[in-house]
């Protein structure tokens, strides 16, 4: 509606009388001001709705677990090293409190910054100040995320440099249609910082958010929980160890962590921390400790198989030692240079089903990262023992070498090693404070760790079934099969009987015809189970089955290859270790100077063998399993990428990358070589076609959840695929593969034209569908594979 004149100047003078009173109204003052805007006849401008923010909150962050996560990646974000996530139920209420030790608001921070929606901050400072962490919540999504948990925020925030903090309280109810966001306060006072000091936290932010708009059960914590695992590791949180270099000082990151728990009229209850998420689900326990005498001791334990081995204290990580165990003649293990030491490792084998399918993306891409057995001096960590590509206790060496055949590579163990002030034996950092001086406590330690670890697995490995664990072991099972070419071969007999059996006698079919008319009469013609069956049926069933005859020969001869390929793959891996034990000598023989370049080469180019042979075994022992399990693709597709990330010639450079939109990429119960085989083929396919055109090759796989289907879309730059090809790609023997004299010997690669009609037969026998979709741009070709989702009940069953 139109004003008139004399309303703008009223509202004028409202704001001129404000300005000039001694106690500013700042409420009144933007309140007139937003009306006074409303009234330029020359400009319009935008104004929000403050129910706007409640909408946000709830439409921004739809679910609880995901709220509930984001302000655990905040406190992150914050350079925290521990957030406490609280749940409390009593007479009061219901509440939720998350307090961490982070570097804290200041006022100039609070209103800037949590107060200010879409704010820039974060991608203006794209890194951490202190720990200079990539930052993992996403932007502007905080505060809405408290909103979607409950009815009202406290904001308790304090910095280490101030005396006191500052506390905050929002009722999102005042949010309210029809009124203006900016005229909504909320107060802010100066608090102490007894919050804080109960925690022996310095700094940091609480956030107590009241009257609780869900219910919270166990299993939708520990979602939440496992949404924000990507940052947890299962080490203990080191103290701030501060390094001066030549680029100034800066902190090295301690760690995170984050604790759960729920509090019932005042009764604790844990409910998940990193031992929950990582630690209770390794295949084995392992802890070993030299005491005060020297005396070394070892043992491990796995609740997987209810097993312990009680303590030890002689070394089996030989075929021999494991051999005289029982007979009393290995020496126990003494050292002479240190004194009460002790260590913890927790083994985790990715072959083998124990970790929950919706962790088991979480901890192997952990594992992959970050495991390895730290090492830590009077609670502060000492680098580089345990980084990725350090082997201090040589447990790479010994999975490279097979001096046992169970996997003990750094990246099957979350461990630590601990040197206490109670510790004796001479451990003094290098000069760069980077490592420890190879003195020989530190070298008797080092033996005393690695062997614990090795015989502690020999002694598991045995334990858990496995017939051979040293090379030098000859133990095979041999099982029967069934013939599949007898079973084809029964059926197409009984096929020729029932195209051969007499037909009826003409008065007999007209008395079985009767049978459908009014007047039924008993025909004694037909005896007992006599059965009729129409000579159109007979034609189909035959045609039905010579049909899938055919089919299955072909897929009987295809699976022969696949037989041949998984033997083919067993005996090569025994070959790489020869090949591989070889050229290692060649490199210590040869100085330097000679050779060098070309075994580290050849040496890289086994390992590419070693990560294909173990992608393709995984494969094939996935069939022994009937059921099959869920299928975590985002798990299935790392491991692929891993398998082939390093195996491409200098001729042959492909860049691929992985979108993920969603979570739990969790398909029902099939066998991991269907959509391995999926994966290989259209990565297949998409090499040749960029081969084809010339181009540098990049290849995109995107991973999405929708509440009923997976999909993938596997997309490339190739050559693409003209409109006339587009119906024929799925036929069989179809290919537009042809012999390019251009390319490389290793670029030949000549298709059959199966490959995706067997993808295709493969996603339809999962319950999905497959077909061309509208590349993004920059790619030319994607193919779009739609599988159905697990159902919620059975993903929390397995978690």
């Amino acid at each position: 509606m139109e004003h008139s004149e004399s309303y703008f100047d009223g509202i004028k003078k409202k704001l001129i009388d404000e300005l000039s009173s001694n106690s500013l109204d700042i409420s009144e003052i933007l309140s007139l001001s937003t009306e006074l805007s409303k009234l330029d006849k020359n400009s319009v401008r935008f104004t929000v709705d403050a129910d706007h923010v409640n909408r946000l909150g709830l439409e921004l962050v739809s679910k609880k677990e995901t709220a509930l996560s984001e302000i655990i990646k905040n406190s992150y974000d914050a350079d925290a090293d521990t957030v406490l996530v609280n749940f409390i139920y009593d007479h009061v209420g219901s509440r939720l409190e998350i307090l961490d030790n982070g570097t804290g608001m200041s006022r100039d921070e609070l209103v800037n910054g949590f107060m200010r929606i879409s704010t820039s901050m974060k991608k203006k400072e794209e890194y951490s100040r202190i720990y200079n962490r990539k930052r993992a919540g996403k932007k502007g999504i905080g505060r809405f995320a408290a909103q979607r948990l409950g009815l009202r925020l406290t904001i308790l925030t304090k910095r280490d440099v101030d005396e006191g903090g500052l506390r905050v309280e929002i009722d999102w109810r005042e949010f309210e249609s029809e009124k203006e966001l900016i005229v909504i306060s909320n107060k802010v006072v100066e608090t102490d910082d007894s919050h804080f000091q109960q925690f022996n936290f310095k700094s940091g932010t609480l956030l107590i958010i009241h009257d609780l708009r869900d219910n919270w059960t166990e299993s939708q914590v520990k979602r939440a929980y496992r949404y924000a695992s990507g940052l947890l590791l299962p080490f203990p949180v080191s103290k701030i160890k501060r390094i001066d270099s030549e680029r100034g000082s800066k902190c090295r990151d301690p760690g995170f962590s984050a604790v759960i728990k729920r509090f019932m009229d005042g009764n604790e209850i844990d409910v998940i921390d990193t031992t929950d998420m990582y630690l209770k689900h390794a295949l084995a326990e392992i802890e070993g400790w030299i005491d005060d005498k020297g005396q070394g001791f070892w043992r491990v334990k796995s609740s997987y198989i209810d097993y312990d081995s009680g303590v030890k204290n002689y070394v089996t990580k030989t075929l021999t030692q494991y051999q005289e165990k029982d007979q009393n003649t290995l020496e126990q293990i003494k050292v002479s240079e240190v004194r009460n030491v002790s260590f913890k490792a927790y083994y985790f084998n990715p072959g083998t089903a124990h970790v929950p399918k919706l962790l088991n993306s979480t901890v192997t891409e952990n594992l992959r990262d970050f495991g390895g057995i730290r090492l830590y001096r009077n609670g502060f960590r000492v680098l580089p023992y345990g980084e990725k590509f350090d082997d201090w206790l040589r447990l790479d060496w010994h999975t490279k070498s097979r001096t046992i055949l169970p996997p003990v590579g750094n990246q099957n163990f979350f461990g630590i090693v601990e040197i206490t002030p109670d510790t004796k034996g001479y451990f003094e950092e290098v000069a760069s404070r980077e490592g420890l001086l190879e003195t020989d406590s530190f070298n008797e330690l080092r033996e005393f760790v690695s062997s614990s670890i090795l015989s502690a697995i020999v002694d598991f490995t045995y334990a858990f079934g496995q017939t051979k664990v040293f090379a030098g072991e000859k133990d095979y099972i041999k099982k029967g099969r069934i013939s599949f070419k007898d079973s084809l071969d029964g059926f197409s007999e009984s096929i020729e009987k029932l195209e051969s059996s007499p037909r009826l006698e003409l008065n007999k079919v007209q008395q079985i015809n009767s049978l459908f008319k009014d007047g039924v009469e008993e025909h004694t013609s037909i005896s007992d189970g006599s059965r009729v069956v129409p000579i159109e049926l007979i034609e189909s069933i035959a045609f039905q089955a010579k049909y899938l005859l055919d089919k299955a020969e072909m897929y009987r001869i295809l699976a022969g290859l696949g037989l041949a390929m998984a033997e083919f793959t067993h005996e090569v891996k025994f070959s790489i270790l020869k090949v591989s034990d070889n050229l290692y000598k060649l490199l210590e023989l040869f100085p330097k100077e000679y050779l060098s370049q070309e075994i580290e080469q050849a040496l890289s180019a086994i390992e590419n063998l070693r990560a294909y042979t173990s992608f393709f075994e995984a494969s094939f022992q996935s069939l022994t399993d009937k059921e099959g399990e869920l299928l975590d693709l985002r798990k299935l597709v790392n491991e692929f990428l891993d398998a082939i990330k390093d195996t491409k010639h200098e001729d042959d450079q492909v860049r691929i990358d992985i979108s993920l939109n969603g979570l739990d990429f969790v398909t029902p119960r099939a066998h991991r070589a269907n959509f391995n085989s999926i994966l290989v083929n259209l990565y297949s396919n998409a090499k040749k076609a960029i081969y084809r055109a010339g181009v540098e090759g990049r290849i995109l796989i995107e991973l999405e959840e929708t509440d009923d289907t997976v999909e993938m879309v596997f997309s490339d730059n190739g050559c693409g695929i003209s409109n006339e090809n587009r119906e024929k790609i799925f036929d069989e023997f179809y290919t537009t593969n042809t012999q390019m004299f251009s390319a490389t010997e290793n670029q030949q690669m000549l298709g059959m034209g199966l490959g995706l009609t067997i993808v295709r037969e493969i996603v339809e026998g999962l319950g999905g569908e497959i077909d061309l979709t509208t590349p993004k741009d920059g790619y030319s070709t994607s193919f779009q594979v739609s599988l159905p989702k697990a159902e919620e009940k059975d993903i929390e069953d397995d978690f």
